[in-house]
Order: C-alpha cells, then structure tokens, then sequence
C-alpha cells in the first residue's frame, strides 16, 4: 500500500494516494442530476470541485485545502461526494451524524462489505437507490469494482431500487 503524506507538518493527515480518484465530469452530471440534492448541500471531499459546481451554493470541505470533513458538525439536508474508498466506513459514520440525504459514488460492494457498516447503515436509515455507473476501469478508476452513486436515507426502511446508467 503506496502512503503519501499530505502536509509534512502534520503527520496525522496521511492518505493512501489510490484515495484520490477525481470524478468525471460527465458522471458527477449525471449523479447531480439524478438525484437533484436541495435546501442544505455538502460536498465533504471536494478534490477537483466537479460536484461543487454543479450545486450552486452548497458547502464544501477539502482536508487538502485545510477543511476537514471530521470537524464539521452543522446539519445538512444532502451530501454529495466520492470519498476516500479507504476510509469510508468512516467518513459514512460521521456523514450519518450531519446528513438526512447521503449520495456517494463508491465502488458498490464497500456497502456490504463488513458487517458492522451494513448494521450502522440499516440502524440510521436505508439505500432508498442504487445507481450504477459501470466499472471503475471504464471511468479511469484504480479500481475495476463496479462503481455506483449510493443514496443513502435516514429513516428510510423501504426496498432499494437499483437503475443502471445509460450506456454512451
């Protein structure tokens, strides 16, 4: 596992470097349009701003621009982001304390991949939609699992609907 340090004053903020994967512009697009996040919106790992400015107004936070997601603590009606794949059970922890509305685009099987995650995830709420994109190597990911946006709810204790993206 390739570590590259972020900011070599502060040795805490480590990141492994396959952890940042920009977003397409055309798939943050198609997200940003398929769900339609409004009131309150979030992107809690902005990298290259993709999703940022396709939601006008929202908030952002950037640990690399010294705006760290874990210190944010104002309640939001959406969040939506790609975050780091590594640490996702974790930013999906605190996400769950801020956030009614969740989207991110992961690789579908980090979901369900630990038993605990899926138990927090039903406890606070459900997956109301899956939307998958394709494979991470169709979209330039370092990863070949399949990559979907996941909207997460609070509260929701529906099915979940999985829609696939048109293919281009």
């Amino acid at each position: 596992m390739m570590v590259m340090q972020l900011f070599p004053d502060m040795p805490e903020l480590l990141s492994r470097e396959d952890d940042v994967v920009y977003t397409p512009a055309d798939v943050a697009a198609d997200v940003v349009a398929h769900f339609g996040p409004y009131g309150k919106v979030l992107d809690p790992c902005r990298g290259g701003g993709v999703f940022t400015e396709l939601m006008p107004g929202c908030d952002w936070c950037e640990i690399r621009d010294g705006v760290d997601f874990f210190n944010w603590r104002e309640p939001v009606d959406w969040i939506v982001s790609n975050p780091p794949y590594s640490i996702f059970s974790k930013f999906m922890r605190h996400s769950m304390t801020v956030a009614r509305n969740i989207v991110y685009l992961i690789p579908i099987n980090k979901v369900y991949n630990s038993d605990r995650t899926m138990r927090e995830i039903w406890d606070w709420g459900g997956v109301p939609e899956i939307y998958v994109i394709g494979p991470g190597a169709a979209l330039k990911f370092p990863i070949g699992f399949c990559i979907g946006a996941v909207h997460f709810q609070r509260g929701y204790r529906g099915s979940t609907q999985v829609t696939f993206r048109e293919a281009e």
